[in-house]
């Protein structure tokens, strides 16, 4: 059966978005070792990008179901909760590991985000979840009715509405929404003053901490690499027309931001106190970094997809001027 070739939506996922969402991604994870400051002006760009993201298509939903494609809707899917799949192998391993902190590679952030947007993130966690859920048990199945065919990423080529992909994907966002059920209990009980679980201290070596982190580190840059092949993919497989362009402003826009903070990363690293001196930013970086015991993350905080692993960063040569 032919595929479903179509002009595309360049407004929801054209070139310079995508290019947006990747390059704040990949500039999330490794802003914490060359630019510390920068890391939570990136979660916040990237979490305004997916709240942008999921806004209009919610609007566009009410509005006319049908003037996007279920497949189209699967590509922006895909670019909103794409870092969020991180969060798979992270509490697979926490189950693996009987939730026990001393290898929980994520107690132990660089940067720990604010309490405000932790919360804010999981709100739009679960409501980007809630729409997961409508589409696949609902939007999916109108393929069924039509006389060519919409094609998903499963490490291959494989129909949008084929019952077993359809199965793992509801699987999938279900183990997901059992994970944001879990952190909003834990939140509930500490604001019972309850005891956490697995709340008590263990001495965690600077060595073992960094271990955990680079394996943290490089789950969460495999999950990026995948979704991004992923979406550009589906594009292909699909015969998706007019999204593969920066001609217009609305493309250029979120391509720029995208370039400008990453580049901004390496600006910061090469040049440290160009206007930016260490010290400004204690509130950012953590200073109880070169220390034995740091301060974790408590339990009950969402470890975002684009957190920062505990590495220390490169040796600077640069010498501070007096």
């Amino acid at each position: 059966m032919a595929i479903c070739g179509f002009e595309g939506n360049g407004d929801m996922y054209g070139l310079g978005i995508r290019l947006g969402y990747y390059l704040q991604w990949y500039g999330a994870i490794f802003a914490a070792w060359f630019a510390p400051t920068e890391s939570r002006s990136l979660r916040f760009t990237n979490a305004l990008f997916i709240a942008a993201s999921f806004l209009a298509l919610v609007i566009i939903t009410a509005r006319d179901m049908e003037s996007l494609q279920p497949v189209e809707v699967y590509i922006i899917l895909l670019l909103m909760f794409g870092a969020y799949l991180a969060l798979i192998p992270i509490y697979l391993w926490r189950l693996l590991t009987k939730c026990d902190p001393y290898w929980d590679p994520t107690r132990y952030p660089l940067v720990i985000p604010g309490a405000v947007f932790a919360n804010l993130h999981l709100l739009l966690l679960v409501g980007v979840l809630v729409y997961q859920y409508w589409f696949w048990f609902n939007r999916v199945s109108s393929l069924d009715h039509v006389n060519c065919q919409q094609y998903g990423f499963f490490f291959a080529q494989i129909r949008l509405n084929n019952k077993g992909f359809v199965a793992v994907n509801i699987l999938v966002f279900f183990f997901l929404g059992l994970v944001c059920l879990y952190i909003i209990w834990l939140k509930i009980r500490r604001a019972a003053g309850l005891p956490s679980p697995r709340a008590k201290r263990r001495r965690h070596l600077i060595a073992h901490i960094e271990l955990l982190g680079n394996i943290d580190v490089w789950v969460k840059i495999v999950v990026a690499l995948t979704v991004t092949v992923a979406t550009e993919l589906v594009i292909d497989w699909n015969g998706i027309e007019g999204v593969n362009s920066l001609s217009s402003a609305g493309q250029t826009i979120p391509f720029l931001i995208g370039l400008g903070s990453v580049l901004r990363i390496f600006y910061v690293y090469w040049f440290p106190h160009d206007g930016n001196d260490d010290s400004d930013g204690d509130s950012y970086y953590s200073t109880e970094y070169m220390q034995p015991y740091r301060r974790p993350r408590p339990v009950d905080e969402l470890p975002l997809p684009a957190a920062a692993p505990p590495m220390r960063p490169p040796p600077r040569t640069h010498r501070r001027s007096y």
